[in-house]
Formats: structure tokens, sequence, C-alpha cells
């Protein structure tokens, strides 16, 4: 028997993770994948947060849009203002 280099148990079956090497059974990772459960939340952590800068970057370009369109309306009511005093 093969001992877990995650949880510590002796297993039957053990597998190797593809990223780090570690020893561990099928209840500390996903076999298929051959990748153990550390390496798999850092993964998912990554993507996290890569998703978390693109709705950033997609929130900040709105606020962009936003603004523009807020001066655009100014710049128009002024030349409207500037037109009255001119009539």
């Amino acid at each position: 028997m093969s001992k877990c280099g995650i949880c510590g148990n002796r297993v039957d079956t053990i597998y190797e993770c593809r990223e780090c090497g570690i020893k561990f059974c099928e209840n500390d990772g996903s076999p298929s994948e051959k990748i153990c459960i550390n390496c798999s939340e850092k993964a998912k952590e990554g993507l996290e947060s890569e998703h978390e800068e693109e709705r950033e970057m997609e929130h900040e370009g709105e606020e962009v849009e936003r603004e523009e369109e807020e001066n655009i309306e100014e710049e128009n009511e002024d030349k409207e203002e500037n037109l009255d005093d001119y009539r």
C-alpha cells in the first residue's frame, strides 16, 4: 500500500500530480486529470483572478463611456445657452 502525500492515508492506488509531482489518493485530487487538490485549487484561484481583472476592465470601460456621454451632453447644453445669448 502507498501513502497519500496530502492526507497521509494508506491506499491501494496512488496517483502523481502532473503539476507538483506529489503522490495523492483519489480523494485528494482528480485522477483523470492527474492533478492534486492543492494544484487544482491554485489553478481555480488563478482563473478567478483573471476573470476578476476582466470584469474590472469592463467596468472601467463602462465608466469612461458614461463620462464621455455626460461630457457631450454638457457641451450641447453649453452650446444652446451660448446661442441664446447671441439671439
